[in-house]
């Protein structure tokens, strides 16, 4: 990616072919959490992990569906947010960007803590200047809109696979088989550990997110998606099988435990690569993570939902730096919980699983309230029993998450219910700020977030919902820089307009 785009966009380029998505999607998924993640669950579950890894990439498979016939759909910036508001309700959408925060703050945690631990591999710094370092580092780029240019991004993406191959391909002639045994040693830890897992595939999701900002998305989507997964899954069960058997699971348990394996069968510049592709991870995941987010975020404020400093632009670097800096800064207070891992991640998961199902649910109601895009999706599913069985598989995994989590990690189950219960309050209490009727159009509306094609008619041609119209489209994206001021600023002259005395 560009260190900005031409005239300095609110969006990514849209010149990315198949090739180049498919390796930023799986670079997405392939990041921090891989190297972080599999020591901690491993000294508790076991060997069983392995089987950990594969039951994450049934949820993980019902998300790339949803992905892929959403994504394709509707190709729309905003992803779970327009989709769970315009499909489902306005209330459940709303959700989305309400735990975004929540979301990216475990995420720079996980991040940040696997930086300090494989860079200490290499500097003898404390983990807390290396903690701090990285968010402070993560917090500059987006606020200032740095990029790695397309070139520097594939560089790197080639160095993390060639360490991930460099650990798995030596190690799995050094396996000893009576590593395995016991393979279930602790089944709550094995069934916590499917949760964990999923947070790593949701790199999937990043297609969505980004939706209209792929090239040809109908066509891409679906193919990277399901070519990405394929590619991800056979990493993560490869890597996390040859971690557990080189040594006993009794050994493992800590977050760089990659790097500490790779040094028993590899030469002493071992541990060196795989640490190094650790950082390469890292770097990868710093590029992206507050992007998506701040997205949301902005166009949830847009709507009305969300208080409108959340949209505005800064005028110098052209980023959303009220956004980033709402996901950014709290993790600093949130250090001293970096290393609860595995808290993290499954809460990560749960909340991201949680979402993906009103997903399942808004693409059960997708043929029937926008059937033109539905029809124009490259595939589809039979409504009586395809996507029956999608949105009926995506209740019942949903289900087993929160079981096993409130039965395993019951603090990581309830701080989610209880945000819930604020969001509820703070989204009755922005609705009596503003017009109620106006903000239920505004939120069930299309108009400002879907793509428009090269002037054809159809999918993408900006028309609104057509049984909720009644607000005239007054943007398309992508927009240059020029007119994303302006545009935020109509916004807030609509919005004024609507309802003059409503403050944020």
């Amino acid at each position: 990616m560009s260190n900005s785009n031409a005239g300095g966009s609110e969006t990514l380029s849209s010149n990315v072919g198949l090739l180049g998505v498919l390796a930023l999607l799986v670079g997405n998924a392939i990041a921090v959490p891989i190297f972080v993640l599999p020591g901690p669950l491993a000294g508790d579950a076991g060997p069983a992990i392995v089987v950990a890894a594969l039951l994450a990439a049934i949820p993980a498979s019902f998300v790339v569906l949803y992905n892929a016939l959403l994504g394709s759909a509707m190709p729309v910036a905003g992803g779970l947010y327009v989709y769970i508001s315009r499909l489902v309700a306005p209330f459940w959408g709303f959700l989305v960007p309400v735990t975004i925060p929540l979301v990216a703050w475990a995420s720079l945690l996980i991040t940040a803590t696997g930086f300090a631990e494989y860079t200490q591999i290499f500097f003898d710094v404390s983990p807390l200047v290396l903690v701090y370092g990285l968010l402070a580092f993560t917090l500059f780029i987006n606020v200032v809109g740095l990029r790695l240019v397309a070139q520097v991004q594939l560089v790197f993406f080639v160095g993390l696979l060639l360490a991930l191959l460099t650990f798995i391909v030596p190690g799995a002639t050094a396996v000893d088989t009576a590593n395995y045994t016991p393979f279930f040693p602790e089944y709550g830890a094995f069934a916590l550990a499917v949760v964990a897992l999923f947070y790593p595939f949701l790199g999937f999701g990043l297609l969505i997110e980004l939706g209209e900002e792929i090239d040809d998305p109908k066509r891409t989507i679906p193919l990277v998606l399901g070519l990405g997964i394929g590619i991800v899954a056979v990493v993560y069960v490869a890597l996390i099988a040859v971690l557990v058997g080189v040594v006993p699971y009794t050994q493992l348990g800590g977050e760089a435990d990659l790097a500490l394996v790779a040094s028993v069968y590899l030469p002493w510049w071992g541990e060196y690569v795989i640490a190094a592709g650790a950082i390469f991870a890292v770097v990868t995941t710093v590029n992206t993570t507050l992007l998506v987010f701040s997205r949301t975020l902005m166009r949830a404020s847009r709507d009305g939902i969300l208080p409108e400093s959340l949209s505005h632009i800064h005028p110098r670097f052209d980023t959303p730096h009220v956004s980033v800096l709402a996901l950014g800064l709290p993790p600093f207070l949130l250090v001293p919980i970096a290393g609860e891992i595995v808290g993290l991640s499954t809460f990560i998961g749960l909340a991201s699983l949680t979402a993906y199902f009103f997903c399942a649910v808004g693409l059960w109601n997708l043929p029937r309230e926008f059937p033109e895009h539905y029809a124009n999706a490259p595939f589809r599913l039979r409504r009586s029993r395809g996507l029956l069985l999608a949105v009926v598989g995506g209740a019942l995994t949903t289900a087993c998450f929160w079981v096993i989590t409130l039965l395993q990690q019951p603090i990581v189950g309830l701080v989610l219910l209880g945000w819930f219960v604020l969001a509820y309050g703070y989204y009755q209490y922005r609705l009596r700020k503003r017009d109620p009727s106006q903000l239920y159009l505004t939120m069930t509306s299309l108009d400002a977030h879907e793509r428009v094609s090269d002037g054809s008619a159809g999918v993408a041609s900006g028309r609104s919902h057509p049984r909720r119209s009644g607000r005239a489209s007054t943007r398309d994206s992508p927009i240059s820089a020029e007119t994303f001021d302006a545009e935020t600023a109509a916004t807030r002259d609509d919005r004024d307009s609507v309802d003059p005395g409503s403050g944020e």
